[in-house]
């Protein structure tokens, strides 16, 4: 999938290598690569190369100001990149203008010690930076050196890398991405984040040739936060990316060379967004009428009326039972036994959880087996799932996929919506289990899955084909719509 619409953008602060490896030309190529249009706002020049680093010329605060407030005007950033500043009035400046400016996915690489173990900014800037920066970031990527100094405890193992991102979590209140190696472990980060340590494994490459990582793996996680991926995938992402870029084993200077950040210019890193994030635009209209209908309103003030939620609930029960069908055609035509046995664990799901959901409701609103029976599919349910079915018959794997994921992502992203206005909602005698369900963790990792499987099965398809289904997606988003007006009809 090469999808270009909405291009992303990426902001990258930091200094100037001449020689191309690391600093901004690193940033620049990292976030082209994965796929956003970078920008730049420049701390200082360096006169250096592969062997060393031979003058350095700070730009002043006024300048860099000068510079932020230019980009910040006119194309404003969907994420940052903070590299190197060297002193307390340029991280004041980066500080009073990020806050002006309200900027978002903000990820700070706090360098602060060079390879060799030299300190490359002084104490005062250094208490500046986790004074006034650093308490800004999404997320802090410290090696662990810096990782050393900005949590005041040595680290010589794992346990003691847990215990420095607590430290710095709490101090700077944003999520932290300790990098491995330095002879802790073999190239293992660790991400705390909301609470919990998470490991990202890797394994040490066979090259010297890495001048630049720290820039180029802050860069890419910008890159793609700013395309919206969760930050754990944005790490996992970064961490193949820059893992592919040192195993292109790229060999040039005669010292510490960088590695080939091109290595695989027209492969998956530099896809512009998500598949959901594709799909999403095309329904954001849609969908904001879907959390704005008086329908959903009620479930969520628990002012609906009963009577409206009981048409609702046997509505969605003869829908339920149309709607597996889709997923048994999806299992026949699946490529991949693992897609097939994902239908068919959907198809379970739905008979044995979401519908005792339903009946449970049934039993108390007084809906009977026989009213059930007798009781027709409306023309808004007979036209959506005859819909999805004639997919289902006439086209692919994806394109089935597509048609499911309308309603499976719909309901999580209202209930989601629910629960973030009104907290205490999911504790409504009534309505409160319907928004549990929609919400909980256990519909949400369904949807992941099913969103796995859906980005696979897109992942070779062309401009028109990526078309098709996004116009299969926004048509199921609006027989969406005509569900919930009948729902609130009563028709």
């Amino acid at each position: 999938m090469n999808v270009n619409m909405n291009m992303k953008t990426a902001l990258t602060i930091a200094g100037s290598d001449s020689s191309g490896g690391a600093g901004i030309q690193a940033d620049i190529k990292t976030m082209a690569l994965n796929g956003v249009f970078a920008m730049s706002a420049i701390t200082a020049m360096t006169a250096q190369n592969t062997t060393g680093v031979f003058a350095v010329q700070e730009a002043t605060p006024e300048f860099l100001r000068q510079q932020l407030d230019a980009v910040f005007s006119d194309i404003f950033p969907d994420a940052i990149k903070i590299g190197m500043v060297s002193s307390s009035g340029l991280i004041h400046t980066i500080a009073e203008a990020l806050k002006l400016y309200k900027a978002k996915n903000i990820v700070a690489d706090p360098v602060m010690v060079a390879t060799s173990g030299a300190k490359l900014i002084d104490d005062d800037a250094i208490n500046t930076l986790a004074e006034e920066l650093l308490p800004l970031a999404a997320v802090i990527t410290p090696n662990i050196p810096e990782a050393e100094i900005l949590s005041g405890i040595k680290i010589h193992n794992q346990e003691d890398m847990i215990a420095a991102a607590k430290i710095m979590n709490a101090k700077f209140g944003c999520s932290v991405l300790v990098k491995g190696g330095h002879d802790v472990n073999d190239a293992n980060d660790l991400l705390y984040s909301s609470g919990e340590a998470k490991w990202f494994m890797g394994k040490r490459i066979n090259t010297n040739n890495t001048h630049g990582t720290g820039c180029t793996l802050s860069s890419a996680i910008a890159a793609n936060l700013a395309k919206g991926f969760a930050l754990d995938e944005a790490v996992n992402r970064s961490k193949e990316y820059i893992s592919g870029a040192l195993s292109a084993m790229l060999d040039l200077g005669r010292g510490c060379g960088p590695m080939n950040h091109c290595f695989n210019l027209t492969g998956k890193f530099a896809q512009s967004e998500t598949i959901r994030g594709y799909l999403m635009d095309s329904v954001k209209d849609i969908w904001h009428e879907y959390n704005n209908h008086p329908f959903v309103k009620g479930l969520e003030s628990g002012d609906l009326a009963p009577e409206k939620f009981r048409h609702y609930i046997i509505q969605d029960y003869l829908y339920l039972n149309e709607y597996s069908k889709v997923f048994a055609l999806g299992a026949a035509k699946a490529s991949k036994l693992d897609t097939m046995k994902f239908c068919v664990s959907i198809i379970d799901a739905i008979a044995n959880v979401e519908m005792n959901i339903h009946n449970g409701y049934m039993g108390r609103l007084g809906v009977t087996r026989n009213e059930i029976e007798n009781t027709p599919r409306s023309l808004a349910n007979m036209s959506y799932t005859s819909y999805m079915i004639r997919i289902a018959y006439e086209e692919g794997e994806a394109e089935i996929l597509a048609a499911i994921l309308s309603c499976a992502l719909s309901y999580e992203d209202i209930a989601k919506n629910i629960v973030k206005n009104n907290p205490d909602a999911i504790n409504h005698e009534l309505y409160g289990d319907w928004i549990k369900n929609y919400s909980g963790e256990e519909y949400c990792n369904a949807n992941k899955l099913m969103l796995q499987n859906f980005e696979e099965s897109v992942k070779d398809y062309n401009a028109s084909q990526l078309e098709h289904i996004a116009e299969i997606f926004r048509t199921c988003s609006l027989y969406e719509m005509g569900f919930w007006d009948m729902a609130w009809e009563g028709k």
